[in-house]
């Protein structure tokens, strides 16, 4: 059961056997993702994430007895617009836990308000290193006890990224991607694993749009007058198939040998919304077929039998959280956040992405998963076949970007 507010930018999921507002009797968490503008289909994906898990949860006992509700509030892409929800959701609506964020440039700003709340985050998406790299290791790291995450990090997708890279006919190699930290870190972290793990690559040009930015065609004339080999992009959302259509016009993929999308299974981008050219190499945090197991193809075939698509990794890592704070609060016996920072710390879970543990900076052990594009007619929808799944291990990780200032974020 899902109801709107209008004019509020919020949204209540709720169990089909009721269940409060943060009253007693019902566990109450919020969420933060962008449900307007040009990555709002990220935040409607995570809401379906919630809201499955909600009433699988509900319809299953509860937590501990008791209905969860999850306060799903857009933050607009926006740091201002995300501290006014996460002070909302913690003052008015008193939730239990917070979760979600699709933004590094947002995350790194709300992190240190976390702490200052002393209320857990379970970041769910955005992926800066930076949040889960302890205060003081690098002069952004905003990492504390309080700010957890259960998915990829851009340290994991580079990792991964390099590996892809050494096994490509490619030398040169250049950026597009967005103008704020995500595009950034992207490029850095690419360049300091491909020479920690001694991949034969040059770096040349590198070109930074704005988000929501209608006419890439100077970044586009950039990139091709360096005359790369290979092009690796973070961007994402709306901003990526923008560029896709305009990309294919001016003969990119005819130009460019290979093309590595960062955050290219993102969102399914169906038949009518510029598909991921096929044969060229995409990263996801979660592949609905990868792994194969009992709990990956149920989650699979409800998601399928609910939405009638494939589950995105915002999906899954949004119905993931709802299960950790399941976890949590029932191995705790409380939704005191001491209690659940506690609980999360250390946690071993296993999800529809796999099996992993939270590290010593509460960033989950999850695989870099990256493969080759396909389009498939079934699912009406660009899947990845082969798949190869890069397990990070941080002592693999720090030991690829030792010599470079970077911090591995797990």
């Amino acid at each position: 059961m899902k109801t709107a507010t209008a004019g509020a930018g919020l949204t209540s999921i709720a169990g089909c056997l009721g269940g409060g507002s943060g009253g007693s009797g019902s566990v109450t968490l919020g969420a933060m993702n962008i449900l307007s503008g040009f990555a709002s289909l990220y935040g409607e994906e995570a809401e379906r994430g919630y809201d499955l898990a909600v009433e699988e949860i509900n319809n299953n006992g509860g937590i501990d007895g008791n209905d969860v509700e999850v306060i799903v509030r857009d933050t607009e892409a926006d740091s201002g617009t995300a501290t006014q929800q996460m002070t909302s959701l913690i003052e008015e609506d008193g939730v239990d836990g917070l979760m979600g964020l699709d933004s590094s440039g947002v995350a790194q700003n709300i992190a240190p308000q976390i702490k200052q709340s002393q209320m857990p985050l379970m970041i769910t998406h955005a992926a800066t290193p930076y949040v889960t790299s302890p205060e003081g290791e690098s002069e952004d790291s905003v990492g504390n006890d309080y700010v957890f995450r259960c998915s990829n990090t851009v340290a994991h997708d580079m990792y991964g990224a390099a590996q892809v890279a050494s096994e490509l006919d490619a030398t040169d190699w250049a950026t597009i991607g967005p103008d704020y930290a995500f595009g950034y870190d992207t490029w850095a972290y690419f360049q300091a694993f491909a020479e920690g793990m001694g991949v034969d690559a040059n770096f040349t040009t590198e070109q930074y749009p704005p988000l929501a930015t209608s006419d890439y065609s100077p970044y586009i004339s950039s990139i091709l007058d360096a005359e790369p080999d290979a092009v690796i992009t973070p961007l994402w959302g709306s901003d990526l198939t923008t560029f896709l259509g305009q990309a294919e016009d001016s003969g990119w993929f005819d130009q460019i040998d290979h093309t590595l999308f960062s955050v290219g299974m993102g969102t399914d981008l169906p038949s009518d919304g510029s598909p991921l050219p096929e044969g060229e190499w995409a990263s996801t945090r979660y592949d609905p077929f990868v792994p194969d197991t009992e709990e990956n193809n149920t989650f699979l075939e409800t998601y399928m039998e609910e939405y009638d698509t494939l589950p995105t990794y915002n999906a899954e890592g949004a119905y993931r959280a709802v299960y950790l704070y399941k976890k949590a609060i029932e191995e705790g016996g409380s939704t005191n956040a001491g209690d659940l920072v506690d609980q999360f710390s250390g946690m071993q879970h296993t999800g529809p992405v796999g099996e992993y543990e939270f590290t010593e900076t509460n960033q989950a052990s999850v695989a870099s998963i990256w493969g080759e594009v396909t389009y498939s007619d079934e699912y009406e929808s660009n899947v990845l076949e082969p798949v190869e799944r890069y397990e990070a291990a941080p002592a693999d990780v720090r030991g690829a970007l030792e010599g470079s200032d970077l911090p591995p974020g797990l």
